[in-house]
């Protein structure tokens, strides 16, 4: 009889195993017989095994170093013989062994010697009888025996019977062999680090012990870990499955000898060692597992697929396996994951922590768990320059381990422009995957565009005749390349240093040779010496983090024909290049020493031209340019003109900020149909703009534009423009054509003095919920409706939780107001707040520094979800007037409480005057720091508010030669601030 079924029910990983097989025997039966040649058989085998040799067996009590060989042993063996349940030694034994099956899923295997299991379940009962009468006073023993027989004579085992003995022991051997093989834990790191939560995550994603058939993908880069932390997973729960495979190197093994071999070692592995399957075909392999398998609860891991074939062949549905199963995938590709469509659930790996890092590099380098003195910041560095993945740490460890201090900075010097030769070849596996198309753009992104916008470097790609969309999601499945929050692409280290290892090996010695130049050492080689090969330079990307002077070769460039993209920050040239490459898509030349671009320079492949900061005075001389997407001449100080762009219909980002000289815009910059950004900001000698038909403006910068005259006149509606922000301008009004700005939010304008008026349509906008006026002296009114008067909207503040409103008023005069901010404008009235339409809307008010003499409450309680309202340096409301009973505003003020209360009950008032004096109604005033006083209680009378005032003395202090004035004041109201 065989194994037929092999259960474990609990962790075993961590248990000291020291035997392999105990054996229980009845040692007067079979010591120096069966039990004899079957100990001897498995010794030679190499298997260790426990056999109780020496006669202990004196007494009723089993003796602690049996019960502790019984917890050491991988297998307890249970040799029923005739007379094993009459030694109380033995069935001590046997209820141990049964208790360790259960607590740490150790193997039970019984033989049945010239005995039946029936008589192991029955005829025992004899026996019991006898012991039953012998421990009468200890009868939970005898039964605890009793039950031990019964649960271990149902166990499947062998049955020799008048057979031969030696084929018998050799069966049982082998089998034993077999079991062991299975249950040997794989060997997972020689210091492993840092896998707890790993081992967490995987547990809860897998749920072994639910009978349902889970798929599971651990993926990430490459020496991240996934191999460790699927082996770890496999040892943790491979003891509670019947069958186990752990099929290592699956992408290595499929390109050497194809899928068969690895579909008959997943055979052979999960049905047993003498399983001799020659599957001959992949077609033939994939029948056998689906029928073989479909009723055995498996743990199937296949470590490193790079393909769907591979899963499609090894484990293509979850109908292959039997309940309960769990087939484990890691792979660098997460697309490999998707695209099966069997895998629901994933894990991505990520970087060890920095804690872990230096615990796992110092136990691989000083042998425990930190560094030794003195290389403390040493190992910083080796961590730092890892990132995260500990293959690039056990790596280096041999390298670093006994050297001197030199030594390391010598080894970390070297890493910071070469990767080590075992990391690169690790890393460089995922590139190797990757088509030619994919290539290309890793190799730019690892070059060029570490932290760029994703979408615009898929802008330069795709202008490259890269399939740039697809490109970029594949890199980022095979976690070659990530999008942060910020939709920027970030690349690590690693990845980063691998991708230029890739080009440094296009040409070792000559720069000019490769294909991408991202070094200053080797682009000033280059410049300088005119190095640059044809058909060879395709990006160059020159950032020298501080200015410094180049003499360059002014016919550096005449022979870089295939150049896309030339990047040059912070440097300044004594020559200007002859000619530029017709290829290229991005120009990015801050601070471009000449007044013009070379008169041979058509690029109609161009997509971003960038000159901040540069000597050019025009650009007539881009004249075929119909993919041109993006103009940055910011900070030109000489250019005085933006010339006729007809021709530049695609044109979406047009940017002159800070052109002190520029006096005009040609009128076609006001119909390019694509324009999203318009920046002409701190243009201080421009005085006017085109007319602006641009459906797609999102952005408009105007601030520091101090000669502009004229708002730009609007013709036909812009719903993308969500904000208009300038300030210092001399614009004296807003345009009628203000209305068709439908999408505006928001409108802030600070210090236009000349400023007058505001244009009734700007009340229409439908989106405007943000309107900010400040420091515009000569505003002095508000447009306000002539149809709406307080009479006809009265209504709406006659009832506080009134929630209806008429439909007509939702589209009206500032419908959608939420703040409104009218400060230092020297307002002379307020009636305006009488016709707006933001009743339920307008949430913050602020009026401060302006000259009317009254603020009736009816004007603010129509605002039911007012939540603040502020009046600094108002000073007219200390003036005393008829319409209020020949009191000021502030006399009034305990009176308006409780009305405003009644209807914006939530509302904040914040209030600043001149005058050293409160008014006498405080009821309550000290001219101490703290004061005490008691509310009164809701019986007795309602709390509408609390009004607070504090008479402040500015101070005076001098800094930096400038005379400032401070007045600050702290309310603590019953311990809050």
């Amino acid at each position: 009889m065989a194994i037929t079924n092999v259960s474990f029910t609990s962790p075993s990983s961590s248990h000291p195993w020291i035997h392999d097989v105990f054996l229980s025997f009845r040692g007067e039966d079979t010591r120096n017989t069966f039990t004899g040649h079957l100990h001897h058989a498995l010794i030679e085998k190499g298997i260790k095994t426990f056999r109780d040799d020496v006669d202990l067996q004196k007494g009723d009590e089993i003796s602690l170093a049996l019960l502790e060989a019984i917890e050491q042993s991988k297998i307890s063996i249970i040799i029923f013989s005739k007379n094993y349940a009459t030694s109380t030694w033995c069935l001590d034994e046997l209820v141990k062994v049964l208790k360790c099956r259960k607590s740490i899923g150790q193997m039970v295997q019984p033989i049945f010697y010239d005995v039946d299991p029936s008589y192991v379940r029955k005829q025992f009962g004899e026996v019991m009888d006898m012991h039953e009468k012998k421990f009468k006073d200890d009868i939970q023993r005898v039964l605890t025996w009793k039950v031990a027989l019964k649960e271990a004579a149902n166990l499947s085992g062998w049955h020799l019977n008048n057979g031969h003995e030696s084929d018998f022991i050799q069966r049982i051997v082998e089998e034993i062999s077999s079991i062991l093989m299975k249950r040997t834990f794989l060997d997972v790191a020689k210091n492993p680090v840092g896998l707890d939560s790993h081992i967490r995550a995987m547990s809860k994603l897998l749920s072994v012990g639910n009978d349902d058939v889970r798929m599971v993908g651990i993926h990430g880069i490459g020496g991240i870990g996934k191999t460790t932390i699927a082996k770890v997973v496999y040892n943790s729960f491979a003891h509670q499955f019947q069958s186990c495979c752990f099929l290592a190197d699956v992408r290595e093994t499929t390109n050497r000898s194809g899928l068969v071999p690895l579909q008959e070692t997943l055979l052979s592995e999960i049905l047993g060692m003498n399983t001799n399957l020659n599957v001959g075909s992949v077609d033939r392999g994939i029948t056998v597992i689906k029928e073989r398998l479909c009723h055995k609860k498996v743990l199937l891991v296949l470590d490193d697929v790079n393909e769907v074939e591979q899963l499609e062949k090894l484990a293509r549905d979850k109908s292959w396996f039997g309940p309960g199963s769990r087939i484990i995938i890691t792979t660098r590709d997460q697309c490999v994951l998707d695209y099966h469509g069997r895998v629901e659930r994933k894990y991505k790996v990520q970087g060890l922590r920095k804690a872990d890092a230096l615990q796992l590099l110092s136990w691989n380098v000083f042998n425990k768990s930190y560094p030794e003195e003195g290389y403390e910041k040493l190992t910083d560095r080796v961590v730092q320059y890892a990132k995260g993945l500990p293959q690039v740490l056990v790596v280096l460890a041999p390298l670093l381990c006994g050297g001197s201090k030199l030594v390391w900075e010598s080894i970390i010097r070297k890493l910071q422009s070469r990767l080590n030769k075992k990391i690169y070849e690790i890393l460089k596996i995922s590139f190797d995957a990757l088509e030619d198309n994919e290539k290309a753009i890793f190799l730019d992104i690892a070059c060029f565009f570490q932290g760029e916008n994703k979408d615009d470097v898929t802008k330069f790609l795709e202008a490259s005749n890269f399939h740039a969309v697809h490109g970029i999601q594949v890199l980022i499945e095979r976690s070659l390349v990530n999008v942060d929050q910020y939709d920027q692409l970030q690349i690590h280290d690693m990845i980063q240093l691998m991708g230029r290892n890739i080009v440094h090996q296009e040409s070792l010695d000559e720069p000019g040779k490769r294909s991408r130049l991202w070094s200053h050492e080797d682009i000033l080689r280059v410049l300088m010496e005119n190095t640059g090969t044809y058909n060879a330079i395709q990006g160059i990307k020159l950032d020298l983090f501080g200015q410094k002077d180049i003499l360059l070769n002014p016919r550096a460039f005449t022979r870089m024909k295939r150049l896309r993209l030339l990047i040059i920050r912070h440097a300044r040239f004594s020559n200007s290049p002859k000619s530029l490459s017709n290829e290229l898509i991005l120009l990015d030349w801050d601070g471009y020493p000449s007044p013009s671009l070379p008169s041979n320079f058509h690029p109609q492949k161009l997509v971003t031209l960038n000159m901040s900061h540069s000597k050019i005075k025009q650009f007539k001389e881009i004249k075929v340019c119909e993919h041109l997407r993006e103009i940055n001449f910011s900070y030109c100080e000489y250019l005085t003109c933006i010339p006729d762009v007809s021709v530049m219909a695609n044109l979406e980002s047009l940017k002159v900020e800070g052109c002190c000289n520029l006096v005009e815009v040609h009128r076609s910059v006001g119909i390019l149909n694509k324009l999203s950004v318009l920046g002409v900001s701190d243009c201080s000698k421009l005085r006017r703009l085109p007319n602006l038909k641009l459906p797609r403006l999102q952005i408009l910068q105007l601030d520091g534009c101090t000669s502009l005259e004229k708002f730009p006149n609007i013709v036909g509606e812009i719903p993308r423009l969500d904000v208009i922000w300038f300030s210092n301008n001399p614009i004296q009004e807003l345009p009628l054509s203000v209305e068709y700005l439908i999408g505006l939010v928001r409108i802030s304008i600070t210090s236009c003095k000349n400023l007058r008026d505001l244009p009734r349509s700007i009340s229409k906008l439908p989106r405007l919920r943000y309107l900010d006026l400040r420091g515009c002296r000569n505003l002095g009114r508000f447009p306000k409706s002539s149809s709406s008067s307080s009479t006809n909207l009265g209504w709406l503040a006659s009832s506080k939780g009134n929630k209806t409103q008429d439909k007509s008023l939702s589209v009206g005069w500032f419908p959608a107001l939420r703040t409104l901010r009218i400060a230092y404008c020297n307002l002379e009235e307020v009636d305006f707040l009488k016709s707006l339409h933001c009743l339920s809307t307008l949430e913050e008010l602020s009026l401060s520094g302006n000259n009317f003499i009254s603020l009736p409450a009816s004007c603010i309680t129509r605002f039911t979800h007012l939540r603040s309202l502020t009046l600094w340096h108002c000073n007219g409301l200390q003036q005393k007037n008829a319409s209020s009973g020949g009191k000021s505003f502030i006399d009034n003020l305990t009176m308006m409480i409780p009305i405003l209360y009644r209807f914006c009950g939530k509302m904040i008032t914040t209030i600043k005057i001149r005058g050293g004096e409160l008014p006498k109604w405080f009821r309550h005033q000290t001219r101490e720091n703290e004061m005490c006083f008691r509310v009164p209680p809701p019986k007795n009378a309602k709390l509408a508010g609390l009004v607070i005032g504090v008479a402040l003395k500015r101070q005076a202090f001098v800094l930096w030669r400038t005379l400032y004035f401070l007045t600050v004041s702290i309310i603590i109201i019953n311990g809050r601030q």
